[in-house]
């Protein structure tokens, strides 16, 4: 049976037991592609009757601990200790993940601000939308993994959107306990913004996304612990019967002024790294000219204190460039 969102496609049966993999496929015609039925890599695990959490990473092309976590967990998840149904999208944005890129190469979109998508809009808009036709509808909860990509470095983090239903908060704040990462960032639910957060949690379904790494390179020990997070999700869902705990997490929030900026163009040498504790007015570091190099260099001080939870990777910043975020902690309960 197939299943479509205007050019994307299916015939993969969601419903059989065992292992099953296959592609959702993009209808798309271009330059390069006169004629193509594009994959996108769908594995679904399914054992009994049970809950079904559908697990995504690619979302950005050149974000890769998650893509090699999801594609390590098919093998290594006995399908014998599974109670339900796991859903894999280890590549989700396909396209990009082929092209080394955060967006898209056939219509240059960021699928992170297609949501909830739409099937007559490009080809990033219909893979957004048959996820959210088809896929989402299905599940109890969806967990999205993401890195830094080539641009920046994270502290190992969850990241938790907060809607205002209590039920979609709540679970929420302990599946990123279960995540297990050193640090939650949490937000205020942004409506409309486009991303798949909102999307989901628009469905009703429960949702947390997560940062581990970057510099779209592999950190072996941000990929051990998204591995680790996510097989303590899935057992506190209830499809995976694996023995584990949860480590709980440090929940921070941005603080007011931690947006570290780049004034000017111009090599930027840090005083700091990611998980680092600051103090506000702490130098961050300084801001080299390129083309001058008698000129002295700027200064650049924190504006909060707390911990850094992201850094720009490259040295050369162009100017307004975002060169760290500093967040503050607060107790869960006040969430």
């Amino acid at each position: 049976m197939m299943i479509s969102f205007g050019p994307v496609h299916t015939t993969l049966d969601f419903s059989a037991a065992g292992i099953n993999a296959g592609n959702l496929y993009l209808d798309h015609s271009d330059d390069r592609h006169a004629a193509s039925l594009i994959p996108v890599p769908v594995i679904v695990l399914r054992r009994g009757e049970g809950p079904t959490v559908l697990l995504t990473a690619g979302i950005h092309g050149d974000e890769y601990e998650g893509q090699i976590a999801l594609r390590r967990l098919v093998h290594d998840l006995p399908l014998a200790e599974l109670t339900g149904r796991i859903i894999l999208l280890p590549a989700f944005n396909a396209p990009a993940v082929r092209a080394a890129r955060r967006v898209s190469p056939l219509d240059g979109v960021n699928l992170n601000r297609a949501f909830p998508g739409a099937p007559d809009r490009g080809p990033t808009a219909a893979i957004a939308g048959f996820v959210m036709e088809h896929l989402v509808p299905m599940a109890d909860f969806v967990l999205d993994l993401h890195s830094g990509g080539t641009t920046g470095l994270y502290a190992d983090q969850a990241f938790l959107s907060l809607p205002a239903e209590p039920r979609l908060r709540a679970k929420g704040i302990e599946a990123a306990a279960w995540l297990g990462a050193p640090l939650t960032v949490t937000i205020p639910l942004e409506p409309d913004f486009g991303d798949f957060d909102g999307a989901v949690l628009a469905h009703g379904v429960p949702f947390l996304s997560s940062e581990f790494g970057g510099g779209a390179l592999v950190s072996p020990g941000s990929l051990a612990r998204a591995v680790a997070g996510v097989r303590r999700v899935l057992h506190w869902t209830g499809v995976w019967r694996g023995d584990c705990a949860a480590p709980g997490t440090r929940y921070v929030v941005p603080a007011p002024g931690g947006r570290l900026l780049a004034p000017r163009a111009g090599l930027f040498e840090p005083a700091f790294d990611v998980g680092q504790e600051v103090a506000a007015d702490q130098i961050a570091g300084r801001l080299h000219d390129v083309d001058e190099p008698l000129r002295p260099p700027l200064d650049l001080r924190f504006g909060a204190a707390g911990v850094v939870v992201n850094r720009y990777r490259a040295a050369l910043v162009p100017a307004g460039a975002i060169l760290a975020t500093v967040a503050g902690t607060v107790a869960p309960e006040t969430l």
